[in-house]
């Protein structure tokens, strides 16, 4: 499934409903993709359309605060480097940071939180060899810094194309390889949320609701699958959501 729509002139978010063949499942998800870096109107619009959600899930690491010697500090808070580089490229981009505009305290009463926590995130990255532990922390960043050298819009949107997930699927990392820092972002905290959608079937599958899912673009399609491949799920009503612009 496409999540995220990337030409020459705009980049946009593509929000399903997922409901369930069964007609006596009522329960029903509404995932929404989300990207670290968009326009204004792309974080309003997308509160706006969760906001009639029952429940809602959604993603963010609680970093470690940690006080450390420079020689120590390979630790989870330095991810905060990382973030502090998507805010730089927003910035030149004339653009701004998902943590800077989208409020969650809108959709207040509504959040259950499905991602690492300050215990199992400690855990996590605990489990990561130093030089995983060092790809988070300092070569991501940097390969942020020279990604940001003559950004341009045009430059960002094609970060997203087809052609350039297609390279990262032939010659990319493996998302689920244990001990990696990719399994690390990705295939565990899916796994998190893969159990809350289980547990919420097995509990409320016959009360009509809908759910909510924030989570980043790039969980959105494992997301689709475990809901289609293990409990008979179908997408229905895509909208589109511009993320931003490209002239």
């Amino acid at each position: 499934m496409k999540f995220i729509e990337a030409t020459s002139f705009f980049v946009r978010a593509i929000m399903f409903d997922f409901v369930n063949r069964c007609e006596d499942i009522k329960l029903k998800f509404k995932l929404a993709p989300m990207i670290h870096i968009g326009s204004k109107e792309y974080y309003h619009n997308t509160i706006e359309n969760l906001k009639h959600c029952d429940e809602i899930f959604y993603e963010g690491i609680n970093l470690i605060e940690k006080k450390s010697p420079i020689y120590k500090k390979l630790s989870l808070k330095n991810l905060n480097l990382t973030f502090n580089q998507y805010k730089i490229i927003a910035n030149k981009l004339d653009l701004v940071t998902q943590s800077e505009c989208f409020d969650l305290s809108q959709l207040e009463g509504k959040l259950i939180h499905t991602d690492f926590d300050t215990e199992t995130g400690k855990q996590a990255w605990n489990g990561l060899g130093f030089l995983e532990k060092l790809k988070l922390t300092f070569i991501l960043p940097l390969k942020l810094y020279i990604f940001s050298q003559g950004i341009s819009r045009k430059i960002f949107a094609k970060h997203f194309m087809e052609s350039s997930k297609e390279a990262y699927l032939a010659y990319g990392p493996l998302e689920d390889e244990p001990g990696t820092s990719r399994s690390f972002i990705m295939n565990e905290r899916e796994q998190i949320i893969f159990k809350n959608i289980r547990d919420k079937i097995e509990t409320q599958s016959k009360k009509d609701k809908t759910i909510g899912i924030i989570y980043g673009a790039g969980h959105m399609n494992s997301i689709a699958r475990y809901l289609i491949d293990n409990f008979n799920y179908v997408p229905r009503n895509g909208k589109f959501i511009k993320v931003f612009d490209v002239i």
